[in-house]
């Protein structure tokens, strides 16, 4: 059996930490652990008063304590996005790296950060109708 000289050798690199702290919080806020034990359908549907066809629905209006799947994988997505945005603005404060990765980091970081906030709201907005207004 060979023996380690250290635990350096051990020791996985940062990336990986960080990719699995970004991969647990992703499974967290998507709700997995909902969608295992509850099984929910991947998404609804909706008969139309008018025409009698079903309208597929992907999220679940009024109910605060419940949901798709494709609710929570999309919820999770958006949260982790905007986790990576301020990852990318602490990126961009680097002073090792050129001047023009450090206005990448930081244009990218601030557009995906935003980005992330507005579809958030308008999933609160389609889950929650008439709150903050």
């Amino acid at each position: 059996m060979a023996r380690l000289s250290s635990l350096e050798e051990l020791r996985p690199s940062a990336m990986f930490i960080c990719t699995l702290v970004l991969a647990s919080y992703f499974f967290v806020t998507a709700g997995i652990a909902y969608d295992i034990i509850n099984e929910p359908p991947a998404v609804g549907g909706q008969t139309d008063p008018v025409t009698g066809a079903v309208k597929p629905m992907t999220f679940m209006p009024y109910r605060l304590n419940g949901q798709f799947i494709l609710e929570g994988l999309s919820g999770g997505f958006f949260y982790t996005l905007g986790g990576v945005g301020i990852i990318l603005l602490d990126l961009s404060r680097d002073k090792n790296k050129s001047t023009l990765f450090r206005n990448f980091y930081m244009m990218l970081g601030f557009a995906t950060t935003i980005l992330s906030y507005m579809v958030c709201m308008v999933f609160i907005r389609i889950k929650m109708p008439g709150y903050m207004r």
